[in-house]
């Protein structure tokens, strides 16, 4: 299935790829796999006539609908309101709140679309490599954000884009030890943390940092010299030599320059504060903080196919994509067209 055109001859050319039964001896995309038409059905949500097919290995029917992101939701419709909501700095039960829905709902769609999100860039990243490797210069930093508690529970999110595209190519996120200097009610509630967690709260820094540029490194061509860049922290040295054993320049700026559009560390400081100005649990000392960093997470990758497939590049470049100036994509996305059809891998 193409990731840019899924059915260039329109929906009703579908062929099923392999079958959708995890269990099935079908199911693994490229195999041998033989089915039969098998009727239609009308969906009671939106009135739209779906085809249905019979997999002649496992004598299963299945549909059209098994390969599309909105499969078994009762209202489709709401997905795109909750992911452009997600994406514009409002939070989670103002959500609820604005489209009429349980806060359920909305948790549920955050999964759903960031599931896809990440399917979908780690099959073109797949693709991508396959095709020669990920072009251009790259740079990366760590955003700093917090958990429930501001002072005993930071995280860190080590971002890493492509330089002129700021195409996002990875993201992690990492616990943080408490801060220094905590009050006493606060020493208290950091011992009990420990207790309930099974030990102190230790720095995922380096590690987090470390899976982003692995992921580069599997992407990048063999063949060319690559620069990196980053600020002066020490461990972003070790780990670009460690890691690239390709020939790279790693370029290190100081930090503490003045973030204006003259530091070379503009671009990823211009990322970072664009992902906090969409996503509502990066927003400094709310209470829309996320409670729970694994939805911090997820959040943070439906921002990711936001910018990266479905943004203009700039205000004043709205019609192309970073991926298109990247040249990795031929095309820019609506919402509705890159969460409609699952990701199969080749």
């Amino acid at each position: 299935m193409d990731l840019e055109q899924p059915f260039p001859k329109g929906t009703h050319a579908f062929v099923p790829p392999h079958c959708p039964r995890v269990k099935c001896a079908a199911s693994v995309p490229g195999g041998t796999f033989t089915w039969q038409y098998r009727g239609f059905f009308r969906r009671h949500c939106d009135g739209r006539l779906v085809q249905r097919y019979l997999c002649l290995a496992c004598n299963r029917s299945f549909s059209v609908q098994s390969f599309r992101v909105d499969y078994r939701l009762h209202k489709p419709s709401l997905t795109f309101d909750i992911f452009n909501a997600l994406v514009s700095k409002i939070t989670h039960r103002q959500t609820a709140r604005i489209f009429g829905c349980n806060r359920k709902a909305v948790s549920r769609r955050i999964h759903l679309l960031a599931t896809h999100a990440r399917d979908f860039h780690k099959e073109l990243l797949t693709r991508t490599k396959a095709a020669g490797g990920l072009p251009g210069s790259f740079q990366f930093d760590e955003l700093e954000t917090y958990e429930h508690s501001r002072r005993l529970k930071p995280v860190t999110m080590p971002v890493l884009i492509e330089l002129k595209s700021r195409f996002v190519v990875h993201l992690e996120t990492a616990p943080l030890p408490p801060r220094g200097n905590l009050k006493e009610r606060d020493r208290v509630r950091a011992l009990e943390l420990e207790k309930e967690e099974g030990g102190p709260r230790l720095s995922g820094s380096r590690e987090a940092v470390k899976r982003c540029l692995s992921i580069l490194v599997d992407v990048l061509p063999t063949d060319r010299h690559v620069v990196i860049s980053s600020d002066q922290k020490s461990s972003y040295r070790t780990l670009v030599a460690e890691l690239i054993q390709t020939p790279c320049t790693h370029a290190r700026h100081p930090g503490t320059a003045e973030r204006s559009s003259k530091n070379p560390l503009f671009p990823i400081n211009h990322t970072l504060m664009m992902l906090r100005d969409g996503v509502s649990r990066l927003v400094r000392r709310t209470w829309g903080a996320s409670k729970l960093r694994d939805r911090l997470t997820l959040h943070a990758w439906i921002w990711v196919a936001y910018r990266n497939y479905i943004r203009g590049f700039t205000n004043k470049s709205r019609d192309v994509s970073s991926a298109q100036v990247l040249g990795v994509l031929k095309r820019k996305f609506s919402p509705r067209e890159f969460f409609e059809w699952r990701v199969t891998p080749r």
